[in-house]
């Protein structure tokens, strides 16, 4: 698996400037909270600012709980501009994903 992170300022309806992309790929069995806790901690690492994820990526807990996991601000997207920005890092772990595969798969050929 990917996760991709966007390090950006944004306005509510704006992402106005973009200072780091970054995608850190990771193997795992299984998942839980722990290790996607643990996944999204490593990728922010030395980042400032708030983490904007989906609900789903936390297993819809309350916003406070997410927060006292990651030991740091979290919020779920309310504006435009957040949710174009984590639109933004799903296509970017998408393509890292692919890119990882189609490399696997010509080097499983070249074998």
């Amino acid at each position: 698996m990917i996760c991709a992170v966007v390090s950006a300022r944004i306005s509510p309806n704006f992402i106005e400037k973009i200072y780091c992309v970054r995608q850190i790929p990771r193997e795992a069995e299984a998942l839980d909270i722990n290790i996607v806790a643990d996944f999204i901690s490593a990728a922010c690492m030395c980042l400032p600012g708030t983490i904007v994820a989906e609900s789903g990526d936390f297993y819809n807990l309350e916003t406070w709980r997410v927060k006292s996991i990651l030991g740091r601000d979290f919020k779920y997207p309310e504006t435009i501009a957040e949710r174009t920005a984590i639109e933004m890092a799903h296509h970017i772990s998408v393509a890292g994903r692919r890119l990882i595969m189609d490399r696997e798969r010509r080097d499983n050929q070249d074998g």
